[in-house]
């Protein structure tokens, strides 16, 4: 804690526990998000060079979380090595899915809603190429009174996105 009722300090590696019940995010189920129409519902259809697979490790997945607020993931396996990614938006109902293909140099991808989420993951990927894919220990937070506030090797150098509602 520091005099001024801040507290600061680096991320040492990713984490993972358990959420108590009180804690977890309810979630809308998959549907909701279709709003009762077949996939691909209302999406628009494309494709990218960047695969699922480069997005889904814990250090990317920490990464693109800080720049990506209010969105979350789920995957859906099949039997032959394939996955689809799906990414949500909790505050807009937005939506995306990038489909994994073993062996494949593109993918698609499908988006429906106010969110580009498959464009904010990429953008959130790149910037963190950008900076020299750094790991878990240059990222820091500051905590006070009116929250977290997440940065990449000093507190002046925010690292997270903050949304407007």
């Amino acid at each position: 804690m520091n005099d001024d009722g801040t507290a600061s300090g680096r991320f040492t590696r990713s984490s993972a526990f358990m959420r108590l019940r009180q804690q977890r995010m309810n979630q809308p189920p998959h549907g909701e998000y279709l709003k009762g129409r077949e996939w691909p519902a209302s999406g628009d259809r494309s494709t990218t060079t960047l695969s699922p697979a480069d997005v889904g490790g814990w250090l990317e997945q920490f990464v693109i979380g800080l720049r990506m607020p209010g969105a979350f993931w789920a995957v859906e396996r099949y039997d032959d090595g394939a996955y689809t990614l799906w990414t949500y938006s909790t505050d807009t109902k937005a939506w995306a899915s990038a489909d994994y293909v073993p062996e494949r140099q593109e993918y698609e991808v499908v988006q429906s809603g106010a969110r580009r989420l498959w464009d904010e993951t990429e953008a959130a990927y790149r910037w963190w190429e950008e900076q020299g894919r750094p790991g878990f220990d240059r990222f820091g937070l500051t905590a006070d009174t009116n929250g977290g506030r997440a940065w990449l090797d000093s507190p002046g150098n925010p690292a997270a996105v903050h949304r407007r509602a």
